[in-house]
């Protein structure tokens, strides 16, 4: 069994049998961008920094941040993109904290399409070097490793460890609707910070398991 199976196994057994039967439901429905409500569809050059919104809920907000763009094509054109809890109810960066320890999902790696269908919206811009950015990679099950933005096997344990495998608007909707079912006070204005579930225990399933450098 690969570390997400075991991640979901250990996270669901804790679960109540009624969150438990919403997420199956949302399993066998399967990806679908109609968990997040269209915005507006751009065409923007993506770029480090840029600040974007995701509407899971009708003027509710969830902040994104573009760690990178790998336009090589080793990279396959990805984004490198992290969404956080703090949200807002406007299409502005008002209310944008990038606080790592506030964080819904981990860095995934995303195509442009979710920007370009108008489930992603830019808001602006800021300048990662003024911030304190985590080291993150990217669990790779095939190998057993962990990789790099860039595809280039990492011989540590970054602080934040996502999931070697591209998605689009429907993966980022079904990840952040499974949230929502376990945890609907996400869409509360003024929660304390805390770190996704995702963020704490997925790491220490792979450390437990061990990887290949």
């Amino acid at each position: 069994m690969d570390p997400l199976q075991i991640y979901w196994k250990e996270r669901k057994a804790k679960l109540s049998p009624e969150i438990n039967s919403k997420l199956d439901e949302l399993k066998e429905k399967g990806h679908m961008t109609d968990e997040l409500l269209y915005i507006q569809r751009k065409r923007p050059k993506l770029q480090k920094g840029d600040v974007f919104v995701v509407q899971p809920r009708e003027n509710i907000y969830f902040y994104g941040l573009i760690l990178n763009v790998c336009s090589s094509p080793a990279c396959n054109c990805k984004i490198i993109a992290c969404i956080f809890k703090n949200i807002t109810h406007e299409k502005n960066m008002d209310n944008f904290r990038p606080d790592f320890n506030n964080l819904l999902l981990p860095p995934i790696l995303l195509f442009k399409e979710p920007w370009t269908s108008g489930y992603f919206f830019n808001v602006g811009r800021i300048n990662l070097d003024e911030i304190d950015v985590p080291t993150y990679g990217f669990y790779h099950d095939y190998t057993n490793c962990i990789m790099s933005d860039l595809n280039e096997r990492l011989n540590f344990y970054p602080s934040l460890i996502g999931v070697q495998q591209y998605g689009g608007a429907g993966g980022v909707a079904y990840s952040i609707e499974s949230e929502l079912i376990i945890n609907p006070e996400l869409l509360l204005d003024d929660q304390p910070p805390s770190q996704s579930d995702f963020c704490i225990k997925f790491p220490e399933i792979i450390k437990r398991r061990g990887i290949n450098y």
